[in-house]
């Protein structure tokens, strides 16, 4: 099976609802580079994502159901659906609580890095880019959604993943970035 026929079958199966391609799938299409692991968010409750894909994939796993994210296998391909979500920190844990969101924008703006904050609507196949990450990947740069500070202070291991992602890709990091690097206590 070739990812466009599992993405094909996945409009189909959520016809109804707002199913967009993200995340690391996305970037690496937009790098030019291959992969065959799908990350997609819908609109659709995890119960909801599991009834519309359990009948025909391949295999459906729930480790990240309390997450509201479903995964499944078709064809040798591997696909992540998760629910929007808007994260709310405690400033304690990094861990959030997760709630289910509505809308895609909210789901984008809770994301880590502006390249990985874009979303393609596999209805209809426009591309929304609310922070610019195409700017960036053209920049060959890693920049926090937001306020940088904010999103460190969330989850502190959002640097490491600026690090390897710049170590992976061969990017930067944005510069304010770099100076909280090397600034915090």
């Amino acid at each position: 099976m070739k990812v466009g026929d599992l993405v094909r079958q996945l409009a189909e199966a959520f016809g109804d609802r707002q199913l967009f391609l993200v995340g690391g799938y996305l970037r690496d299409q937009l790098l030019g580079r291959e992969t065959n692991d799908l990350d997609l968010t819908t609109d659709a409750r995890p119960d909801d994502i599991r009834s519309r894909v359990e009948r025909w994939a391949d295999s459906v796993w729930l480790v990240g159901e309390a997450f509201g994210t479903v995964g499944l296998t078709k064809g040798g391909i591997k696909a992540e659906i998760t629910t929007f979500r808007a994260d709310a920190y405690d400033g304690v844990s990094r861990k959030p609580e997760v709630t289910y969101g509505d809308s895609i924008g909210d789901d984008l703006a809770r994301r880590d890095f502006t390249i990985n904050a874009m979303a393609q609507n596999v209805h209809t196949g426009k591309l929304l880019d609310p922070f610019d990450g195409q700017d960036d990947l053209r920049a060959r740069l890693v920049r926090f959604v937001g306020d940088a500070d904010k999103r460190i202070v969330e989850d502190p291991l959002r640097m490491l993943r600026a690090v390897r992602f710049c170590a992976q890709l061969g990017f930067e990091l944005d510069s304010f970035a770099t100076c909280l690097l090397y600034t915090s206590d």
